[in-house]
C-alpha cells in the first residue's frame, strides 16, 4: 500500500501509515490467494470501488488474532466493539460487533501496547545511530525498524510477541519484492524506477547502519527490507506527550482502506491511548474502514501493495496520476536559453510533472505550465515572465492554450505506446477472472489501467476543447454554456480556461 492514513479530523497532527498485507484491492467479489471465491460485498451499501479487503462470509479461524485481543484487554484495552475477521492467510480485516453511531469511541489501545519512534532511539543500535547523527530520508522509519528487528530476536519473550505474530511473514504483495515477470506488468511506467529508487535507498541505509555497527549485518538486507516496508506501510504519526512521533499500533493497523473516511483516530493524552472515532453509523457486522488519505495508485502500489481498481474520489476527482517528462526545443534557438534562465531563475532544473485528471491539482498545474512555457512564443514568452514564475504560469492565449493541448496530446499518445497492452487488453483480462483477485497480476493491472485511463483523458480533453477554443470568443462562451457547463474534469477546465482568459486577458487588451 502506499503513502500513510488520513489525519483525524480532531487531531491534524496525526498522519501516517496503516495496514499492509492485511488488504487487497477490491471489485465485484473478493477471492483468497488461490483465487477461492469468498463473498459478495453487502457491508454499508458502499461502492466497492474504493473498498480495499472487504469481504462478509464467515472469518476462518484465526487464532493468532484471538491471542492479539486477549493480549491487549489484558493490558488495558478496550476492542469489545470491534472483531477481527480472517478471510484468508494474512488478509485480515476489523469488523463491527453492533451498530456504533457517529463520533462514538469505537477502539481504545493504551501507550504501553504502542511501539514508537522513542523506544527504537533507546535500543542499543538506536544510541549508536543518534550518536552519529546519520541523515537517514526517513528516520523515524528507521527508529522503528531498529526496535522492531532487535526486539523479534527474543520474540518468545517480547510484551510484543502477539502483535509480531499478525505481521506477515513475507510481504510478496510489495513492489520491490516483485520477481521480473512480475515487474514486467508494471512496463511503461514510471514507477519501475521509483520501485528501483525504493531499493537503492532501503540498501543505502542499510549499509550505513552496518558500518556504525557491523554486528547488524545479523540482520539481511532481506530481513531489513522486510521490517523497512511494515514500518512504512503501518505506522501511524502522532503527538505523545507533546513530542510529534511515529507509532505501530496493534490492532489499529488492521483496519482497510476506504474513501471518504468514516474513521478518524489520534493519540488522547487524557488516557494514554491511541483511540478510533466512527464519523458516521456503522451497521452491525460491517467492516470497518481507516481512510490511508486521497493518493494516486503509484503511492499505493508502491507503499501499501495494492492498487484500488476505482480511485475516484466522493467529489468525482480521481488522483492516479502519470509522470511527464517536459522537455524544451533547442531548435528555437536564443529562447531555448531565455526559457531555461527563466526555469531557473523560477527554482526549476528539471520538467518532471506529475499529471491527473484534475485541473484544479497542483502537480497538474504546474505541468499545464510547462506546456505552455514550452509552446510559448517570444511574445508570449515576454508576458509570461512577468507575471509569474514558470512552475505557476496561468492561461496565455487560446492560441496558446490550443498548442499546448496538443503537445500534451502527443506526450500522452507517445507514453501509450509504451505499455505492453492497451485499456481495452486489460479490461479483457479482468473480465476473464482468470488471476485472484489478491494476485499482483491484478494489481498491476488495475495500477497500469490507471495510468493509460490518464493519458486517454489527454487525448479526449485535446479533442474535445481545441475546437472550443478555436472559436471566436462569443460563439466560444456561447458554445461552453451549451455543451461544457457540466462537472466533469474536461468542462471544469474548460470553464476554468475560458474564465480566466475573459476576466483576466482578453478585458485587459
Amino acid at each position: 500500500m502506499a503513502g500513510a492514513p488520513e489525519a483525524p479530523a480532531a487531531a491534524p497532527v496525526a498522519t501516517a501509515a496503516a495496514p499492509l498485507n492485511d488488504t487487497a484491492a477490491c471489485s465485484q467479489h473478493y477471492v483468497d490467494r488461490d483465487g477461492n471465491r469468498i463473498a459478495d460485498d453487502e457491508t454499508n451499501g458502499a461502492s466497492d470501488s474504493n473498498r480495499v479487503g472487504d469481504a462478509v462470509s464467515k472469518a476462518d479461524s484465526d487464532a493468532v488474532g484471538e491471542e492479539l485481543i486477549q493480549w491487549l484487554e489484558a493490558a488495558g484495552a478496550e476492542t469489545k466493539k470491534l472483531q477481527l475477521q480472517q478471510y484468508a492467510p494474512e488478509v485480515r480485516g476489523v469488523h463491527s460487533q453492533k451498530v456504533l453511531v457517529p463520533g462514538e469511541r469505537i477502539l481504545v489501545i493504551p501507550k504501553k501496547c504502542l511501539i514508537t519512534v522513542e523506544m527504537g532511539k533507546r535500543t542499543e543500535i538506536g544510541q549508536k545511530l543518534l550518536a552519529r547523527n546519520l541523515d537517514f530520508v526517513a528516520p523515524k522509519h528507521i527508529f522503528l525498524m531498529m526496535f522492531l528487528l532487535t526486539d523479534m530476536e527474543n520474540i518468545e519473550n517480547s510484551f510484543f510477541k502477539n502483535y509480531y505474530s499478525t505481521l506477515p511473514s513475507t510481504l510478496k504483495n510489495m513492489p520491490i519484492f516483485w520477481s521480473e515477470e512480475e515487474l514486467s506488468w508494471l512496463k511503461g511506467s514510471y514507477i519501475i524506477q521509483q520501485i528501483q529508487e525504493r531499493k537503492a535507498a532501503i540498501r543505502k541505509d542499510y549499509d550505513a547502519i552496518c558500518r556504525v555497527d557491523p554486528t547488524f549485518a545479523r540482520f539481511s538486507l532481506e530481513r531489513f527490507s522486510w521490517a523497512r516496508m511494515i514500518v512504512c506501510s503501518r505506522n501511524f504519526g502522532l503527538t505523545i506527550d507533546g513530542i510529534k512521533t511515529a507509532a505501530l499500533v496493534p490492532f489499529a493497523d488492521m483496519l482497510n482502506h476506504y474513501r471518504p473516511r468514516e474513521t478518524s483516530w489520534t493519540f488522547d493524552q487524557s488516557i494514554d491511548a491511541f483511540t478510533i472515532t466512527s464519523l458516521g453509523t456503522i451497521g452491525s457486522g460491517a467492516q470497518v474502514y481507516d481512510s490511508y488519505g486521497k493518493k494516486c495508485n503509484h503511492r499505493f502500489l508502491l507503499n501499501y501493495g495494492f492498487a484500488v481498481e476505482d480511485n475516484t474520489e466522493e467529489d468525482g476527482r480521481n488522483p492516479n496520476e502519470v509522470l511527464v517528462d517536459f522537455q524544451l526545443s533547442p531548435g528555437d534557438g536564443q529562447l531555448f536559453y531565455d526559457k531555461r534562465a527563466y526555469l531557473h531563475e523560477s527554482g526549476i532544473y528539471t520538467m518532471d510533472a506529475r499529471l491527473s485528471r484534475s485541473h484544479s491539482d497542483p502537480n497538474t498545474r504546474e505541468g499545464f505550465s510547462f506546456a505552455r512555457l514550452i509552446v510559448a512564443t517570444e511574445e508570449e514568452f515576454s508576458s509570461m515572465k512577468m507575471k509569474s514564475p514558470a512552475h505557476s504560469s496561468p492561461p496565455i492565449s487560446f492560441d496558446n492554450e490550443i498548442r499546448a493541448l496538443q503537445y500534451l496530446r502527443k506526450l500522452m499518445t507517445t507514453q501509450l505506446s509504451l505499455y505492453e497492452t492497451t485499456i481495452e487488453e486489460d479490461n479483457a483480462i479482468l473480465a476473464s477472472k482468470a488471476f485472484p483477485l489478491f494476485s499482483n497480476r491484478i494489481q498491476a493491472l488495475f495500477f497500469i489501467r490507471g495510468e493509460k485511463e490518464v493519458c486517454r483523458y489527454y487525448q479526449e480533453l485535446a479533442d474535445k476543447v481545441i475546437p472550443l477554443f478555436s472559436l471566436p470568443l462569443v460563439a466560444c462562451k456561447e458554445e461552453l454554456q451549451r455543451n461544457f457547463d457540466g462537472d466533469d474534469d474536461i468542462c471544469r477546465y474548460a470553464q476554468d480556461v475560458i474564465a480566466y482568459l475573459v476576466t483576466q486577458v482578453y478585458r485587459e487588451s
